[in-house]
């Protein structure tokens, strides 16, 4: 089941199945390293949970809701 990556709970693990953004931020995330079948984990959530830290690999990304809700993964056990 996929769910958005902006649904992650802290500390869940989820593998990119979908970028859903237009090409500028597509190319953008994907620098980043947000390729399908990548996983991701969300680190941390601000008090009002906007922005969050993603790790992707080995780098650390802070990320608005509205650009993480638009990347879809199927979370991992």
């Amino acid at each position: 089941m996929q769910i958005s990556m902006s649904c992650l709970e802290e500390g869940q693990w989820g593998r990119i199945r979908k970028l859903n953004v237009t090409a500028g931020l597509r190319r953008r995330l994907q620098d980043f390293g947000l390729i399908e079948g990548t996983c991701v984990c969300c680190l941390r959530k601000s008090p009002k949970g906007d922005p969050a830290i993603y790790r992707v690999g080995r780098t650390m990304l802070a990320l608005r809701t509205a650009d993480s809700s638009r990347v879809f993964v199927e979370k991992l056990p």
